[in-house]
């Protein structure tokens, strides 16, 4: 057990300039706050069904090569890259530790989710998913009698221009979504091949609900369907709704198909 420790101290102390760059991520309020409830859900999760056992030495090996890769990229891999190794390097050590398995992928997604990703998410994927969004909410609205056209990230329809704007990518939507994915793969016990297959039916699910957002958007922004001012939220609040329901029916789902072990 002493071993065990000294080998998560080295591992913590080897990493210290990434918690060095994450607590000033943190405070510097140039992303949001939203990693440490991951954060604290992964910690609670480890101390609640947690039982710390002695590392064996094969055991150590995935946390050590992933720390060799660190070491090795250092010099050339950005901040966020950097953070992302160290995180499953210790996520590897956690696992083993409390969990008795070599990488427990609940842990390692919460662990994950606890960086500042949303502006780095919104900066690389926010237009790219924007346009697709628009294009595919394109092809829904011509299927309902409206000649909708797609234009980059805009709408066209009559002259009107409807913008398919920051929000609209879902980046807050996807790590909502996978906070709910992963704290379910946790406390429901799913094994390795549940996560991964509840996490993949899950970003489907997302993905699919900013698209009926986008377009449920469309009406109401285009002056087709009139509405008070809250009616914008509310379709946000409804789409998010379903997909929530549908994240938690995946996971139950992936959980009887795929005995937990």
């Amino acid at each position: 057990m002493k071993l065990t420790y000294l080998f998560l101290a080295a591992q913590l102390i080897a990493f210290w300039p990434v918690w060095r760059w994450y607590l000033a991520r943190v405070t510097d309020g140039s992303d949001e706050p939203w990693g440490l409830l991951a954060l604290g859900t992964a910690l609670l999760f480890l101390l609640l069904y947690g039982k710390p056992a002695a590392l064996r030495p094969r055991q150590w090996v995935l946390a050590t090569l992933i720390a060799g890769v660190y070491a090795a990229l250092w010099p050339w891999c950005p901040p966020l890259v950097r953070a992302i190794l160290a995180l499953t390097a210790i996520g590897c050590t956690l696992s083993c530790y409390c969990l008795g398995r070599t990488l427990h992928l609940g842990i390692l997604g919460l662990l994950l989710l606890s960086l500042p990703l949303i502006a780095s998410l919104q900066f690389y994927l926010g237009y790219p998913v924007r346009w697709l969004t628009a294009h595919l909410s394109a092809q829904l609205i011509q299927l309902t009698g409206y000649a909708t056209t797609a234009q980059g990230t805009l709408l066209l329809w009559l002259g009107e221009t409807i913008a398919v704007d920051a929000p609209c990518a879902g980046i807050r939507m996807m790590w909502t979504g996978l906070y709910l994915n992963f704290t379910l793969a946790c406390f429901t016990r799913l094994n390795a091949r549940a996560t991964w297959l509840a996490y993949s039916l899950s970003m489907g699910a997302i993905f699919v609900g900013n698209v009926i957002r986008a377009t449920l958007l469309f009406y109401h922004e285009a002056g087709i369907v009139q509405g008070a001012t809250w009616l914008h939220s509310g379709i946000g609040l409804a789409v998010f709704s379903a997909v929530a329901i549908a994240i938690l029916s995946v996971n139950r789902i992936t959980g009887r198909m795929i005995p937990c072990t």
